[in-house]
This record gives structure tokens, sequence and C-alpha cells, in this order.
């Protein structure tokens, strides 16, 4: 090992002999059998390479100082907040515009229902500010994470709202439901909703937990779906949109 590197999280080390038997994340083991007389170093240069490629090892990276805003009422924003303070990291709550002028370690935005407008009108005031930008919200029976906007080059919501109009089967009515939220509509409550909130949570702390290590969050260029009804959780990659192409709602 060295300074750059660290053990990955659920690696066991369990002494064995001179030697030592390693279960990894994946739930593998390694077995590491030292010469005779001589007990085995976990630190050899030569266990590197291995443990590296077995996900033993992960880059400790550079950590990112600065504390998390959190914006937004509801289930998402508290049980955040909850999440991330019992990970020892600081937490601003307070608007959008507020937090992104102290320049925190990230901005997360966690509301009950998409509010698309709002969302659109923010963007460009965070790729301006260079603040690392998080989303989570409600739509129907799911709840939706991210993607991560980290840097320029990363998707966001422009990205994603074009992307899911393109590949609805009803983009005008998606597009008239979104307008509906943003004038005051509001669903049904679903008595799942807190449950699924803390599974949303818990997948935007881990991003923001990865990115203030030092690491690459999973979330970037990616939205997470999750839907307790069936149990499924979705991974849906969205790349940037090209510059240049219409990002208007169809007429």
């Amino acid at each position: 090992m060295d300074e750059f590197s660290r053990w990955a999280g659920g690696v066991s080390l369990i002494p064995q002999g001179e030697g030592w038997l390693v279960h990894t994340p994946a739930e593998e083991f390694l077995v590491v059998e030292p010469e005779p007389g001589h007990p085995a170093d976990l630190r050899a240069p030569e266990l590197f390479e291995v443990f590296t490629e077995e996900g033993v090892l992960a880059s400790a990276g550079e950590p990112r100082p600065g504390p998390v805003g959190v914006s937004g009422d509801g289930p998402l924003a508290a049980q955040l907040t909850d999440l991330l303070e019992r990970l020892g990291l600081e937490v601003l709550r307070g608007a959008e515009e507020d937090l992104l002028e102290r320049k925190p370690l990230a901005l997360v935005s966690a509301a009950a229902w998409l509010p698309d407008r709002r969302w659109s009108e923010l963007e460009p005031q965070v790729v301006a500010a260079g603040v690392p930008w998080h989303r989570g919200y409600a739509e129907g029976r799911r709840w939706y994470v991210g993607p991560f906007w980290t840097q320029p080059g990363d998707s966001g919501h422009a990205d994603v709202r074009i992307r899911r109009l393109a590949a609805s089967a009803w983009p005008e009515q998606l597009a008239a439901h979104w307008r509906w939220l943003d004038e005051g509509g509001r669903p049904e409550p679903d008595p799942a909703g807190a449950v699924g909130a803390a599974a949303a949570a818990a997948f935007l702390a881990a991003d923001l937990w990865t990115w203030r290590a030092g690491g690459r969050p999973t979330g970037r260029n990616v939205q997470v779906g999750i839907d307790l009804a069936d149990g499924a959780v979705r991974r849906h990659p969205v790349l940037p949109v090209p510059a240049g192409l219409m990002r208007e709602v169809p007429a």
C-alpha cells in the first residue's frame, strides 16, 4: 500500500497462522501465505496489484473540506440531514441561492415533487458558482436521485429533462404534468413516501460521502430510480446533451 490508498469499505482481515485470510467487499476470499518463518506483511508491494484488482484497496484521493448545503422541505431533506450528521458531516440548511453564496462542499436540492421550472432556472447559477449539485425528488410512486453534477461536462437537470421527454411515449403529457406541479398541483399523498425518502437519502449520502473523501461518486451521469412497490432500484445512465440541441418542451 502507498499513502494514496486505503482499505476498501467492507474488507475483513482475518489472522490465519502467520498469514491472513482476506474477505473482499465482493464476498470472495484471498489467502495470504508467508514464507516459512516470516509473518505475512499485508502492505508488501507484491500484494498491492492483487489487492487493487480484487477491490481490497481503494484510492484515498484528496479529502474535500466544507459543509454540505441541503435545501428543501419534507421527508427527503429531513432524512438526508440526519444521515449526513450521523456520518460526521456539517450540514447547512437554507434557500439554494443563499447556500450557493456560502460555497459549500456540495449543494443538495431535496423536493417532494419535481420543481422543473425552478431547477431549470437554478442550474445556470450552480454552474456559474462551480458548486457540485445533487438532487432528489418523488414522481408517481418512485423516488429519483441525481445525476450528481460535479463539474462542467457532467450531466445535469437540463440533460435529464430533454432525454426523458425524448424517451417518453407521452412527451406532451409528461411536460404538462411538470407544468401542473410548477403551478402548485400536488399528487395524492403516498403512505410509503417517507420510507422511499429514506432510501433516496441513502443514495444521496453515499455520493456525498465519496465526494468528500476525494473519490468518484457513482451518481455522476446516472439517475437512480427507487420503486419500493416492486422492490426495484434502477440506474439510468444520463449522457450530457450536446450543445446546440433544442432544449424546449415539445409543443
